[in-house]
């Protein structure tokens, strides 16, 4: 009922609308409210605590992401006891920070570990011990984990003068847990998360009414650059994102030690591909044969990493090239340097290895990927009647790899460079003959480095487009693309003359004229 001397609104006991003044579950966050006289309990630091604690890790989960964020380096540890036994029995793990799936920070300042502190799963998930593991040939996951540890055991006495124990401080760790793996996955890594769908609606241009608003929308909308992710594609992927992962429980485990800890076995950050063996007295050690740290991982990508990706940073690119000095040149290539540049004869005198149209690399590359079909050069001479540039096409038959091996911390079969071989006749008769088209006039010649056939030790292929005037190195930042290079060379002059059998005869009828 209102009040008639004051105008303020007061509900009456029981009535309907008094329900709406209720409190309410507050599931957004509760946190404390600060005045003068308040009484501050236990439960009001828990509150507090809580709140931070969840905000803090709802933003790292949604903002950052899951996965690894540095350090985890993952090796054999060799304890050195001085009684012979150097079997690689354990792992050493470097100093490293972590997210899970939750947003906990999983932090480690590196410690060397065994099999015995390591919490095991069977092919089914489910929790075994030691003795009961079944090791084989196969491999396994090893994973860190969120984990909690009270410490500072203290006794506490109530208004009832009761005595109870309590713990001062919690101790946020990490505990650590392997899995049988199918080898094969171990360097499957992360699929792409984002998956994108044809954008639908007005804004996408698919809109059902074409008034003139609609209209006008999508002639603004395409007049700006079509962003990354299509029309609604990021947009309906971070609308349908859920973070279904279960925090809330944590499984008590007994340590060997005897002490018991708190882990989250269910939200594990995968750091590495195992493989566990019996060694001479039947005990499981570590295998130092088959050992892949960064195949299982995912990673937290920084900033600036991101930038360094944009800026294509883990890119192999053509560092150099032989002929670089002639590439763009305002100048024009005095013949004999050109033919020259082809090298002298092969070992199998029907070849010529090219001393000068090499090329090397930033990184080492796969050497099986590196193949005639890599090059191309084309030399466009001017066709008599009419002007019309005639290509001819360089018979590149094969590559040369002396002098451009792996380097002792390259991988093997990899290289850092090739050279280009062409046909021995060819050159002979063609370049160096009488009946050069260099013979009378300037030709073009245009060479191309395929960077989309040629893939680096990282799997990816060379980034080698050209950059304006640059010469080296290559790129413009994305994986893949054509180098190429053009320059002119001068005609032919000094041409030795040879005897031509069709000299003073019709050159159709080859009869004497």
């Amino acid at each position: 009922m209102y009040s008639s001397n004051k105008n303020t609104k007061t509900h009456q006991s029981g009535g309907g609308k008094a329900e709406c003044c209720a409190d309410l579950k507050c599931e957004t966050g509760l946190r404390n409210k600060y005045f003068e006289g308040k009484r501050l309990t236990a439960d009001s630091f828990r509150i507090e605590q809580k709140y931070l604690n969840e905000r803090r890790r709802l933003l790292n989960r949604a903002i950052h992401g899951w996965g690894v964020v540095y350090g985890y380096g993952i090796e054999l540890h060799i304890p050195q006891n001085g009684n012979g036994d150097n079997s690689p029995c354990g792992l050493k793990v470097s100093a490293g920070l972590a997210l899970d799936e939750c947003g906990r920070e999983l932090l480690e300042t590196g410690r060397a570990i065994k099999l015995g502190d390591l919490i095991i799963f069977d092919a089914d998930g489910k929790r075994v011990e030691l003795e009961d593991a079944e090791f084989g040939a196969g491999c396994w996951q090893l994973s860190v984990h969120y984990a909690e540890q009270d410490t500072g055991s203290i006794v506490v006495e109530d208004s009832c003068r009761c005595k109870y124990r309590e713990y001062d401080h919690t101790c946020e760790s990490v505990r650590y847990s392997i899995k049988p793996i199918d080898c094969d996955k171990c360097c499957d890594g992360w699929d792409c998360e984002l998956t994108c769908d044809c954008g639908a609606g007005k804004c996408c241009g698919g809109g059902r009414h074409s008034d003139e608003k609609t209209e006008e929308l999508i002639r603004r909308r395409n007049e700006k650059r079509v962003p990354r992710g299509g029309c609604r594609c990021i947009c309906d992927h971070l609308i349908g994102l859920k973070f279904d992962a279960g925090c809330d429980h944590l499984c008590e485990i007994e340590e060997p030690c005897g002490s018991k800890v708190r882990v989250d076995i269910g939200n594990g950050v995968p750091l590495a591909c195992v493989k566990v063996v019996l060694d001479s007295r039947d005990c499981p050690v570590f295998d130092d044969d088959d050992f892949e740290v960064c195949g299982p991982r995912r990673l937290v990508k920084r900033n600036d990493l991101l930038f360094d990706l944009i800026r294509g940073c883990d890119l192999t690119r053509i560092s150099d090239f032989g002929w670089k000095e002639w590439h763009r040149s305002d100048d024009t290539i005095p013949f004999n340097n050109f033919s020259d540049a082809f090298g002298p004869k092969g070992a199998q005198q029907s070849t010529y290895v090219s001393n000068k149209f090499w090329v090397r690399f930033s990184r080492p590359v796969r050497k099986e990927t590196v193949r005639a079909d890599c090059f191309a050069m084309i030399a466009l001479g001017a066709e008599r009647e009419g002007g019309w540039w005639q290509v001819f096409r360089v018979p590149i038959v094969d590559v040369d790899f002396t002098g451009f091996g792996p380097e002792a911390e390259d991988p093997p079969a990899h290289v850092r460079g090739a050279a280009i071989v062409v046909d021995g006749p060819w050159l002979d008769d063609a370049v160096r003959g009488r009946r050069t088209i260099f013979y009378g006039g300037e030709t073009r010649v245009e060479i191309e480095v395929r960077g989309d056939l040629i893939v680096d030790c990282n799997g990816q292929t060379v980034d080698a487009n050209s950059f304006g005037l640059f010469r080296a190195p290559t790129g413009n930042a994305t994986a893949g693309g054509t180098f190429l290079s053009t320059f002119t060379v001068g005609p032919a002059q000094d041409v030795p003359a040879k005897p031509n059998p069709n000299d003073g005869k019709d050159p159709v009828k080859g009869v004497e004229q």
